[in-house]
C-alpha cells in the first residue's frame, strides 16, 4: 500500500486499512500524540475515521485532503497532548467524540484547569500560558460518551476500554476485527524496542498506581488474543512481543525505588506534606531547578503528585 509523504508527519502501516499517524516535530513536548487513521473499506465504513491523532492543523488539512472527508474523530482523554489541536478536526467537519467528564476539557481550558486540580497549586494564568505554548484552542461541540462504551460508525465498531490509572476518563481502543489494541497513554512510550521514555504517567490527584498496574495486566490479557499493539507515543508492537508491558511495570518499579531512596533522607520528617516538599527539592523526576516561570510551577504540580502516589505505596513508610 502506497503512503504519501507529508512534511513533519510519519504515516505507519498497522494493517492494510489502519494507519498510525505520528507528528515528527510537535510545537511542544505536551502538544501532540499519535493516533489511528481508519481508511474507508467496503461494507464497513464509507468515510475515514480518526482515533486520537492530535496533530497540528496543517497536517489535519493534509490528511483530510488525501483521505477525507473525515466525519468522526474520537479522543481518549483530556490531557493537553490529546486535546490541543482537536479543534482543527472539528473545523474540517468531523464530529468530535470524547469520554465524560474530560470531554468538557476540550471546550473550555478552565475546565481543564479545575478538572486536573491545577487550581489547588497554580493560578489560571499559568494554564493559559501552558495552553498557548501548546497552541490549544477550544472545540465548539463535543459528543460525550461514557468510558467503556462501544462506538459504531456505519459498520465499524470501536470498543472503548477504561484505563483509569492514568486519568478518570482515560480509555484505550479495542478493534476486534482488525485485531488491534490501542492503549493511548497507558505508559508504552518507546519509539523503538529498548528505547527509554518516562513510562506510565500519574502526575495528578486522580491517578492511581495500583489501578495502573491492574490496567497494564488487563491490557496485556486483551492483547494476547490480538495481533497489534499501538499507543500514543510508541512503535507498533506485534504479538507475541510483550516487552511493552514489561517496560511499563519496570518503570513504575524503578520510580518507586527512586522515591524510596530519597525517602531514606527524610525519615526524621514525620509530616507527610513536609516529606513531599523535601523530595521535590531533589528533582527526582524533572530538572525543576533548571526551569523558570510557569513551566516550573506545572512540573512541580505533576511531580508532587507522582511523589505522593509513591509515598502511598512505599513499604518504608509502613514501618
Amino acid at each position: 500500500m502506497y503512503t504519501p509523504k507529508i512534511d513533519n508527519l510519519q504515516i505507519r502501516k498497522v494493517t492494510e486499512d489502519v494507519l498510525l499517524l505520528h507528528q515528527i516535530k510537535p510545537p511542544s513536548v505536551f502538544s501532540c500524540c499519535d493516533g489511528l487513521l481508519i481508511l474507508p473499506k467496503e461494507s464497513r465504513n464509507q468515510n475515514a475515521i480518526i482515533l486520537d491523532a492530535n496533530i497540528e492543523p496543517n497536517l489535519v488539512n493534509e490528511i483530510n485532503y488525501l483521505y477525507g472527508p473525515i466525519k468522526d474523530y474520537v479522543c481518549t482523554h483530556g490531557h493537553m497532548d490529546h486535546i490541543a489541536h482537536v479543534y482543527a478536526w472539528e473545523q474540517i467537519g468531523a464530529t468530535i467524540h470524547a469520554p465524560s467528564p474530560e470531554a468538557n476539557y476540550l471546550v473550555d481550558l478552565h475546565n481543564f484547569y479545575e478538572g486536573y486540580g491545577f487550581n489547588e497549586s497554580v493560578g489560571y494564568s499559568t494554564i493559559e500560558k501552558f495552553g498557548k505554548l501548546n497552541k490549544f484552542q477550544n472545540c465548539k461541540n463535543i459528543s460525550n460518551f461514557e468510558p467503556g462504551a462501544t462506538l459504531i460508525f456505519e459498520q465499524f465498531k470501536v470498543e472503548t476500554i477504561p484505563f483509569t490509572g492514568h486519568s478518570k476518563s482515560h480509555i484505550g481502543f479495542l478493534l476486534k476485527k482488525e485485531k488491534i489494541l490501542h492503549v493511548s497513554c497507558l505508559g508504552f512510550d518507546q519509539p523503538k524496542p529498548g528505547a527509554n521514555g518516562f513510562g506510565p504517567w500519574y502526575g495528578f490527584k486522580e491517578c492511581s498506581i495500583s489501578q495502573y498496574l491492574k490496567d497494564i495486566d488487563m491490557a496485556e490479557m486483551i492483547y494476547r488474543n490480538l495481533e497489534y499493539l499501538t499507543s500514543s507515543h510508541s512503535y507498533i508492537a506485534k504479538n507475541p512481543d510483550i516487552r511493552p508491558f514489561e517496560y511499563m511495570r519496570k518503570k513504575i518499579k524503578d520510580n518507586q525505588k527512586k522515591v524510596d531512596i530519597g525517602l531514606m533522607n527524610t525519615k526524621s520528617t514525620p509530616n507527610f506534606e513536609e516529606k513531599v516538599k523535601k523530595l521535590l527539592k531533589l528533582d527526582i523526576f524533572f530538572p525543576k531547578k533548571k526551569m523558570r516561570g510557569f513551566l516550573r510551577d506545572i512540573y512541580t504540580h505533576w511531580e508532587s503528585w507522582i511523589i505522593t502516589k509513591h509515598l502511598q505505596q512505599s513499604e518504608i513508610l509502613k514501618y
